[in-house]
Parts: C-alpha cells; structure tokens; sequence
C-alpha cells in the first residue's frame, strides 16, 4: 500500500462512452486500491460522442474554466499528475497550456497517451513541431498502450521516459450465457470509420450463402444518416430476421450480449485507432476476434490463436475469415481460448495495477 498523496488526473470519465473516459474510471479504482487520492480535473468539452474531434464556442469558452480547475488542485500541492494528452488540434492546444501550468508547478507528471497521429500533427510545421516536443516532453514518464504505438512518440519524449501499460477492461459478470454457434456481432460506435458498413455488407454476403449466421450490431448513433442507411440497406435485402441493430447496450446488458457471440468482428478504418477496448473485453470473456491491422490491434489478435487479423478492412476479407471460424467449431474454441489467455496474461487487472504501481513509485515528489 501506498502513502496515500494526491494525484491530479488531467481527463474525463463517461459520458461518453470510449475508450479514454472507460480507462480513467478504471485508474480511478485503481489508484484507489493502491492507497492513493485521486483528483479528477474534468475536461469535459464533448457531452457525447458526435462532438468529440469537433470545435465549436461552447468548447472554446470552456477553455479558460479547465484551466482554472487544474490552478485550484495545483494549489492543493498534489505528489503527481496523470495526463490523459490529446491530439486533436484544439483540445491539443489547451493540453498545451495545461502542460505549462503543470510546469510552473513543477509537478511531476505521467503523460498518458490513448491514440495516435502526434507525428502527423507535428509534420504540420516548425510550430506545431515545437508544442508537440513541449507538451510531449513535459512528462517525467509518458505511459503507451503499446510497442507499435511507441514511434508515433518516440521523437517528442525525453529518451528512456516512455513505459508500456496495456489497457485493461471492467471486471465482466462471473456467471453468463453460453456462446451462440454463428452469432457474430459488432460492438463499437455506429460509424464508417469504425468500420459499420463494412459488417453490414459482409453479414449481407453470408447471409446469402449456405450458412446459418446471425449478426447484431451493438452501440449507439452518432451519425442517424448512417444508421438509417445501413437500416434501410438490410431491410432491402430481406435480411432485417438476421441482421439486427440493438442500439446501444451497457453493464450487463452490453456484457451479456458479447457473451452470446461467438465472434467479435471490428473492421477498423479510424485514423487514430489505437488498443480499443472492445476487443480487449471480449477476450475478457473467450470471444475470439476478426478484426483490421490498426494502432496496436496487430499486437491484439494473432492468427493462430485468438482470432484473425486482416490487413486491410474490406467486405472480401472480413467474409472469409469470420467464415474461417464460424465454419469450423474446432478452430472457434480454439480461438476462444486464446482469447481468453490473452486477457488473463495481458491485460488483466492485476497487470493493470502493477504498471501503475511501478509509475507511481518512480515519479512521486
């Protein structure tokens, strides 16, 4: 047990639901465990999940408010700081001035990194070169989820600072339904870039052959022309019986439902994918995974144990290895396994709670 000081945490939790606010709930138990006090500093400039990336003048008049809340818990000398850092241009800038707050204070800090794309920010010019190396380099260690994940920060952080801590996932439930043989689900924001149309097309493709598949998509509208889009493109089919939008879905429900698939398929294309937790949470529970080559999912899903990982997400591919599995019980078991050692060697809470052990103890005052 630790001595108990005050840790800023620089972040927000849900609403909304993604993986950064899910992730600082879960640091906020934690460092709890551990013995600590931690001190949430809100910034929380999107209410939902369709603002977020996005600027507007309710965002930028909430600037000034966020500083003056990190001033109040400087002012209450807290032994370290948690910074979830951003990339997106504007909230960027304001990390940037947070960062320099921290600075004056001289607060050791732990930059937490969620995401990706801090090379391509700083290739915008000498400038934005500079805030990224000054924002970056004011961690005393920076915190990333994953090795493929260190060149995007590696150019901007002082040498030997950054520590990999894999993310972790709330405890699921003990006691659950059993797979569904041919239930495949997409559990994610219902948007393009997650990759919404591409499940549709392929569950459509099956669909249409020999098999018995059943699919769900699972998560909330951020864009209701996409939704109904894809809606409208199922039900022209006559699959509407097979392919079912459930809308979003949490705590138990959310996890009963990912414990009814018998697969998990997440075709990616976000720019700024990183480790999502949907796949993690359903290793948690022994779902195996399909899933594109993005961020550090091709440190996740591994081929010949926990599921399939696809180079480039397309309706093609994403047919051929769901049906690898679905056709195949063996393999499917197989695969679930795998899934479930995964978590349980990589990502399991205990882990969770030993890195941030190690993170603590080496930077506090």
């Amino acid at each position: 047990m630790m001595s108990g000081r005050r840790i800023v945490v620089i972040s927000q939790v849900p609403p909304p639901m993604h993986g950064s606010t899910l992730i600082t709930k879960i640091l906020f138990e934690v460092l709890g465990e551990l013995g600590e006090t931690p001190i949430l500093v809100d910034r929380r400039f999107s209410r939902d999940i369709g603002e977020v990336g996005s600027v507007s003048l309710r965002k930028i008049s909430a600037a000034p408010a966020l500083a003056g809340r990190l001033l109040i818990a400087l002012f209450q000398r807290p032994g370290a700081c948690v910074f979830f850092c951003t990339n997106r241009p504007f909230s960027f800038l304001v990390d940037v001035v947070l960062g320099e707050l921290l600075r004056l204070f001289r607060v050791p800090t732990v930059n937490y990194v969620h995401t990706r794309g801090y090379r391509e920010l700083a290739q915008r010019g000498k400038v934005w070169r500079f805030l990224v190396s000054r924002l970056l380099g004011g961690g005393k260690v920076t915190v990333c989820l994953g090795e493929s994940l260190v060149a995007d920060i590696v150019d901007f952080v002082p040498a030997g600072s950054i520590t990999i801590i894999k993310n972790t996932v709330e405890t699921p439930p003990t006691r659950r339904a059993p797979r569904r043989r041919g239930h495949v689900i997409f559990l994610s924001n219902l948007l393009e870039e997650k990759g919404a149309d591409i499940f549709v097309e392929m569950a459509i493709e099956i669909s249409t052959g020999p098999g018995e598949e059943t699919f769900s998509l699972i998560g909330p509208t951020v864009d209701e022309a996409v939704t109904s889009s894809l809606r409208d493109r199922v039900a022209r089919v006559g699959l509407s019986d097979r392919i079912v939008f459930r809308g979003p879905l949490f705590g138990e429900e959310k996890w009963a439902a990912l414990a009814s698939a018998e697969l998990l398929v997440f075709p990616s294309r976000y720019r700024f994918e990183a480790q999502p937790l949907t796949i993690i949470e359903a290793f948690s529970i022994g779902v195996p995974v399909v899933a594109s080559d993005l961020g550090a999912i091709g440190e996740l899903v591994d081929d010949d144990f926990n599921g399939r990982l696809v180079g480039a997400a397309n309706v093609d591919s994403v047919s051929a290895a769901v049906q690898s599995i679905t056709r195949d019980a063996s393999t499917s078991d197989r695969l679930a396994e795998g899934a479930r050692r995964t978590f349980d060697e990589q990502h399991s809470r205990d882990a969770f709670r030993a890195g941030w052990a190690r993170v603590i103890s080496s930077v506090r005052k």
